[in-house]
């Protein structure tokens, strides 16, 4: 969408989806022809000089990280919702500091990653229980999308 705006005033002159059609109006609204020895001359009587803008639509925070997902843009997604946080921490100790914890899911998301979807066999490398293979999966997609597309099996 854009705008034909006054650069005084800030006045809308006229919207239009394109910069084409805006153009084209902005021609027929404020070009005259006239003759002048013996030849067709232009003139440009605009009230005031004009710009075009291109409009943004604001989107909420919300849309805008579901269109990053959609996207596959996971690196951004990740820098907005963690914001100024430790990373190890926040993704792997759901907010605690306890290295067992954030080791283990570490050792669990690479398995994951590798394509091991069986979570007996994810269990039985990691040496911890399949309900704790689990629970750690589930909190590792709240932080990690592209790993709802994969669905682990019992």
């Amino acid at each position: 969408m854009f705008r034909l705006i006054g650069n005084v005033s800030k006045k809308v002159y006229y919207e239009a989806k394109n910069a084409s059609d805006l153009n084209k109006w902005r021609l027929d609204n404020f070009t005259r022809g006239s003759q002048a020895d013996g030849h067709m001359v232009s003139q440009y009587d605009a009230p005031e000089a004009m710009v075009i803008v291109k409009v943004k639509t604001i989107k909420s925070k919300k849309e805008y990280l579901n269109d990053l997902l959609d996207e596959g843009n996971y690196e951004e997604y990740r820098r907005i919702t963690m914001e100024n946080s430790s990373c190890d921490i926040e993704v792997y100790g759901s907010g605690k500091d306890i290295p067992e914890i954030i080791n283990r899911r570490k050792k669990i998301e690479k398995l994951f990653r590798q394509g091991v979807t069986n979570t007996a066999e994810i269990a039985g490398e990691v040496r911890v229980a399949r309900s704790t293979v689990t629970h750690d999966l589930r909190e590792l997609r709240k932080t990690y999308p592209e790993l709802r597309q994969k669905r682990a099996r019992s």
